[in-house]
């Protein structure tokens, strides 16, 4: 067979290959890695269905310029959107709470560099207005962070920007409390008929672990039933006063609790860490919390999501394979040997030539 159409098949099915391969990594394993995740059912036709979605961080502009930076935010993007779009429809949620550092670069940015995060933002997490949304500052959202300085400007536009749909009743039996640690601050804006409500508090930083004059302000006046945090990027539960910690990685696990006795009869206060949602911040668990809510009874688990660094590394090894592909077909067809016996040939020719007689 020529040489010519073994290279064309060769190219033609490493093309192939290459298209196959960009379509798993892009498409279908965002689909496959929906099949892992615990469903939960409601036991009650009134049940609240929550997703909680901590530190996505969406890159800025300052921190990052390269060559490669534009496309590192385009794959950022994209990876966040395709998995809060899988999250919405295995959930189809009532409630979405966004536990802060909703952006890499909300505290240092220009108000254009800021009005372009909250354009990419709103892209990104583009929901239907009859499902509900609570968003919570986070140190990089307005600052904090070690003693950082907090401006009125970035509150005032982070408000501004974040929070014209937020709730903090849902129905009849569940109230909202947003709680700032970095300002050490919270909403509280009917505290005569918090009783009669299920409290839930939303945090960026985690409380019940941290002490101080905010827990005691917390437990004292607004005395949640459940705390959901984000900050640290891990997935851990907290029991206060035991200082209990539990390392929540179980893929195939959920969690219930019944807060009414948990908090009346054992005297316990209940903190829910969610794990980071972006593959940008460096961990190996990445995902979204989801909770469901039955009256007093709270099922929670944590919808793991595909670590989009090892599929990166994929292509850099596929095109690796590629280059080297190449460069050992090239030398095969190229190599001297290849002249020297094409020499041979002709001068064993040219003697059986000479040999006949005229």
């Amino acid at each position: 067979m020529p040489i010519r159409y073994v290279y064309r098949w060769i190219t033609r099915t490493f093309l192939l290959l290459t298209l196959l391969l960009c379509c798993y990594n892009e498409i279908l394993v965002y689909h496959f890695n929906r099949s892992s995740w615990q469903e939960i059912n409601c036991r009650f036709e009134n049940c609240t269905r929550m997703l909680l979605i901590a530190d996505p961080q969406l890159l800025g502009l300052t921190y990052e310029k390269t060559i490669l930076s534009g496309l590192a935010r385009y794959d950022s993007d994209r990876y966040l959107k395709s998995t809060f779009q899988q999250a919405l429809k295995f959930t189809q949620p009532h409630i979405i709470c966004f536990l802060g550092d909703l952006l890499d670069e909300g505290n240092v940015a220009s108000p254009q560099e800021f009005q372009s995060y909250i354009q990419r933002f709103r892209n990104i997490y583009h929901t239907e207005d009859d499902i509900k949304v609570v968003h919570v500052p986070g140190d990089n959202d307005i600052g904090g962070e070690n003693g950082e300085y907090i401006s009125n400007l970035n509150i005032h536009r982070f408000e501004e920007a974040f929070t014209q749909r937020d709730i903090f009743d849902y129905e009849s039996n569940l109230r909202f409390f947003k709680i700032n640690r970095m300002m050490l601050d919270f909403t509280n804006p009917d505290k005569m008929h918090n009783h009669e409500k299920l409290r839930i508090g939303l945090s960026h930083a985690p409380i019940l672990i941290g002490g101080g004059p905010l827990l005691r302000s917390v437990i004292n006046e607004l005395d949640p039933h459940i705390i959901f945090s984000g900050h640290w990027h891990e997935s851990r539960i907290f029991l206060y006063p035991s200082t209990k910690v539990i390392n929540f990685y179980d893929k195939a696990a959920v969690k219930s609790f019944n807060l009414k006795d948990l908090k009346e009869k054992k005297h316990n206060y209940l903190e829910i860490m969610v794990p980071t949602s972006s593959y940008r911040m460096g961990k190996v668990n990445i995902g979204i919390g989801y909770a469901v809510l039955d009256n007093y009874d709270l099922r929670y688990t944590v919808l793991w999501l595909p670590n989009r660094f090892v599929y990166l590394l994929i292509y850099v090894f596929w095109l690796l394979f590629a280059i080297c592909m190449s460069l050992v077909f090239r030398m095969m067809t190229r190599c001297p040997f290849r002249k020297i016996s094409k020499f041979n040939n002709q001068s064993q020719y040219q003697r059986i030539s000479d040999a006949i007689p005229d």
